[in-house]
């Protein structure tokens, strides 16, 4: 940093660099906004989020990143049809949709697990890495959490895939818990003030997702 406050980076260093996949782009500061309740509502949210144990802001986004998540499973489950194509018969879109073979989330899981636990083990990682780490996992442990609630509820629903997504989730959890006592470790507790910082919801998503799971279980 102190090089390129120092020097800056030319014109034709900026046209020759390689766009940085997704993955290796830094995660997204989140950014305030005014959101009106009526107290009525606003009194039952803070109820929920003190039996909870969280605070009342993160169960609400919590409660819009679960519903974000629904809306575009439906979106990406009824695409947009022609007026002939809406002529399709309704027992012919369940044919199709029961004929989708199901996600593997205990391979999803361990694929994940395998491509990131070796930061962990980097003497040099720092607080934005661990940061990041601890943010996506917790957040894809909250997905797969929800998951699993979905299919404990559904009637006939293979034990066997309950299983393994199961297993997915106990190995997810791990990493993530893993991850959090890395960075408190390293870095101490820190404030959570602080814009985008790995308390920022973290710890209260894992406590989220094990309330669904033992819920379901």
């Amino acid at each position: 940093m102190n090089f390129l406050v120092e020097r800056g980076v030319s014109e034709r260093f900026l046209e020759n660099a390689e766009e940085a996949s997704e993955d290796e782009r830094p995660r997204p500061r989140t950014k305030p906004i005014n959101v009106r309740f009526d107290d009525f509502t606003l009194s039952r949210l803070k109820t929920l989020a003190n039996n909870r144990n969280v605070g009342y802001q993160t169960l609400l986004k919590m409660f819009v990143q679960e519903r974000l998540y629904e809306e575009e499973k439906r979106g990406a489950a009824l695409p947009a049809r022609s007026a002939d194509e809406g002529a399709q018969k309704p027992s012919e879109d369940a044919e199709k949709r029961g004929a989708a073979k199901p996600r593997d989330w205990q391979s999803w899981a361990y694929e994940f697990v395998k491509e990131n636990e070796g930061l962990l083990e980097d003497p040099d990682i720092d607080s934005i890495a661990l940061s990041r780490l601890a943010n996506n996992a917790s957040a894809h442990l909250l997905e797969l959490s929800q998951e699993i609630k979905r299919a404990s509820a559904k009637e006939g629903y293979p034990a066997a895939q309950l299983r393994r997504m199961l297993k997915g989730y106990e190995r997810l959890k791990k990493l993530t818990e893993e991850t959090l006592a890395l960075h408190e470790e390293k870095f101490g507790t820190s404030d959570e003030d602080i814009e985008g910082d790995v308390t920022e919801g973290a710890y209260d998503v894992v406590k989220e997702a094990e309330r669904i799971v033992n819920e379901s279980r």
